[in-house]
């Protein structure tokens, strides 16, 4: 008996002839899957859930890689690093290509405000870490707001990159245990896998509730997806012997998988995902891929075994790998976003390319060559391509800083509103140019840019720099900053709000400076002042906000705070148990009753209107039309934002609260401007720069004087 348990180990299943066959059940789900994502990524609304392609592409890659390994294990650290070099081949050569070929096209396309992200993602991707880099990023607002990078899609790629770093690992141990315990390898692999599986998926499930910005991408939350497949290779044989001579059954599991991954394709929403909701298309492709190869004349493999579907399974890594750049840099291309008929086209571009990617550089490498013998050359190329793709990224960046980072500096106007007894005109820079009565409005523009598009990009208020925003990623921390007079009897400000009220603290830092007061902040990213539940995805971050108000208002009083200065990005979130049409109603309320406790609390308060709001990146656009700045202007009606805390205020007639609106700063009376006094307004889509904000000091420090008495 004892030596027949050392024969099943021993003994290895030898490679089945089928599995050196493509098959072609696998290859239409590949088709299916980068279509799913080239639809979603093209068309979003309508395929809202098409991003579950490459849940797919999770399971598929688990399977095939996992039935390789049990079929031919690793026994020794050679055989992992032989597995590593087919991988190497089988992936990097296409995949450093489409990295310095797409960084060529940003610096050729795309605005100067672009190259530092994308040479940096480039950087990330070369060395398969994007999808850390991505979830570093996603719970930083402002780096989720700003604009997508020609490579975030290498974030899944990252992914599997670092299972084939560590599955052959797991393989090996699993090998190495049974031996030694003398059991079934298959069983033994199997539990382990099970295990790893279960722990992944609950950590998923977990981390997509309280942090669902970055359980997107780190790669614990995603290698249950591929270890699913794995599962699945390693009770595939007992499956399938299950299903044999049962065609009904088979084809009616593959209609059931199928329908279960065009579902999630077409109807699931990004909100909250991965979770327990990728279990759908996931279940879907374990399911088709489980019930093996369907043959008959009408059955699904005869129908989707057709040429052009096989086709695009077999070069679907090359467009999955080209589709995402030609789809970001497109528009910067074409001058405009893609029409219908331009997307079609794009799309043909994208396989055309993606085929003779496959021809010439991938079907190039498979194998054993050019590279595999001896084995020391997969690692030279390893080693050399992440040097020379990270070394041209490194240079964008370099060029970029130098180019985009001139020595002049802004001189900014101080001190108050000019009038009619001031006989010298001021200085006509920012906000100046629109609201001081002695400059001439012919170019609200200005004569000269002022800042490099670059340089406004980075402009940000210093309570980035000093981390003073609470954030619904992290609900757990209460940031406050101070600055200004650190004496008891000085003048208390708070600034409350979101990052729209962040702009105005350094101008309020240097006032308080000047004056003699004291500045504290109870700023929030994605939020607003509630004392009501608001929208988000986790229980905590729900109740955060609410707490975070609470417990800034509860600050203020104890801190004796005399003025209130507030400003919010009111569409931020969405109260709870509001349908679309009454969230106006009920956020004028929430303020008007937040106004109320800050003067029983005897505050003054000053409230800001929110500014206008832009339809794209500012500073992409400056970059973009440097010589004629115009373009980037925009109508006042449609740039204007409803602001119920502006409106609450108004109502109140109270004169313990102040109002300012800036409005007329960046806009005339028909148009809103991106460059105001050759000073560039935001510093991406709806945030002020740090200098724009400054020049509204003027008409901002009176009425800090005026609620001080």
């Amino acid at each position: 008996m004892k030596q027949q348990l050392l024969t099943t180990t021993y003994v290895l299943p030898k490679p089945t002839k089928s599995s050196s066959v493509t098959r072609t059940d696998i290859q239409w789900m590949r088709a299916l899957a980068v279509g799913l994502v080239l639809f979603y990524h093209l068309w979003p609304n309508r395929v809202s859930g098409g991003f579950v392609g490459v849940d797919i592409f999770l399971v598929i890659s688990g399977f095939l890689i996992t039935t390789n390994l049990l079929n031919k294990p690793p026994r020794h650290l050679r055989d992992v690093a032989a597995f590593w070099g087919r991988r190497v081949r089988r992936l990097l050569p296409v995949a450093f290509t489409v990295i310095i070929v797409t960084l060529i096209m940003v610096v050729l396309f795309a605005p100067m405000t672009r190259w530092m992200d994308n040479a940096w993602a480039g950087i990330a991707s070369a060395l398969y870490i994007e999808n850390w880099d991505l979830a570093a990023k996603a719970v930083d607002y402002l780096g989720a707001a700003q604009a997508p990078t020609a490579f975030q899609h290498y974030w899944s790629l990252s992914v599997e990159e670092q299972f084939y770093l560590l599955w052959p690992l797991l393989i090996l141990g699993s090998w190495l245990l049974v031996r030694q315990k003398s059991l079934n390898f298959r069983a033994g692999a199997g539990v382990v896998i099970g295990a790893v599986v279960a722990g992944s998926f609950v950590y998923c499930v977990y981390l997509s509730a309280v942090n669902p910005a970055a359980a997107y991408f780190v790669t614990p939350t995603r290698m249950w997806e591929l270890g699913a497949g794995g599962f699945l290779a390693v009770i595939y044989p007992q499956v399938q012997k299950l299903l044999r001579g049962r065609a009904v059954i088979t084809v009616a599991l593959v209609g059931v998988g199928t329908l279960m991954m065009a579902w999630s394709g077409l109807f699931i929403n990004v909100a909250g995902f991965p979770g327990w909701i990728a279990s759908v298309p996931i279940v879907g492709a374990m399911v088709v891929i489980g019930a093996g190869p369907v043959n008959g004349r009408f059955f699904f493999d005869r129908v989707l075994g057709w040429r052009g579907i096989q086709h695009i399974g077999d070069i679907s890594y090359s467009i999955y790998l080209w589709h995402w750049p030609f789809i970001v840099l497109s528009p910067w291309v074409v001058g405009h976003r893609l029409n219908g008929w331009e997307k079609l086209a794009l799309i043909a571009v994208v396989i055309a390319v993606s085929s003779l990617s496959k021809a010439l550089i991938e079907d190039r490498f498979r194998g054993s060559r050019p590279l595999g013998v001896p084995l020391r050359r997969t690692w030279i190329f390893l080693v050399t391509g992440m040097l020379v793709t990270s070394l041209v990224a490194a240079s964008v960046m370099v060029y970029t800083q130098v180019a985009g980072h001139p020595n002049e500096k802004i001189t900014l106007p101080v001190g108050n509103i000019s009038d009619d007894e001031i006989p010298e005109p001021v200085e006509c820079i920012g906000a100046v140019m629109l609201l001081d009565p002695w400059c001439e409005t012919e170019n609200p523009h200005g004569e000269e840019l002022l800042m490099t598009p670059l340089q406004a990009a980075e402009d940000k208020s210093i309570s980035y720099a000093d981390d003073c925003k609470w954030s619904s990623y992290t609900p757990q921390k209460f940031p406050t900053c101070r600055y200004g007079a650190k004496s008891d009897d000085a003048p208390r400000i708070a600034l409350m709000g979101n990052s729209h009220a962040d702009p105005y603290l350094n101008p309020l830092i240097d006032m308080a400076q000047e004056h003699g007061w004291s500045v504290r902040t109870y700023l929030a990213q994605l939020c607003f002042p509630s004392l009501v539940t608001l929208s988000y995805p986790g229980q905590k971050a729900m109740n955060g906000c609410r707490d975070y108000t609470t417990r800034a208002i509860s600050d203020m009083k104890k801190n004796g705070t005399d003025v209130v200065i507030l400003s919010v990005q009111s569409d931020a979130r969405e109260v709870v148990g509001v349908n679309s049409g009454g969230q106006y109603q009920a956020k004028f309320d929430i303020f008007a009753d937040l106004l109320g406790q800050l003067l029983d609390a005897d505050m003054t308060v000053i409230v800001i209107r929110d500014v206008p709001f832009p339809p794209d990146n500012v500073t992409d656009c400056v970059d973009a039309h440097l010589d004629d700045l115009s373009a980037c202007d925009g109508p006042r009606a449609g740039r204007i934002v409803k602001d119920p805390l502006y409106d609450a205020a108004v109502g109140l007639e109270d004169p313990r609260v102040f109002t300012v609106d800036f409005t007329d700063a960046i806009c005339d009376d028909t148009t809103c401007f991106d460059v105001v006094g050759g000073v560039i307004v935001y510093f991406n889509q709806g945030h002020l720069t740090k200098s724009f904000a400054s020049t509204l000091r003027p008409y901002l420090e009176p009425v800090i004087l005026e609620a001080l008495r």
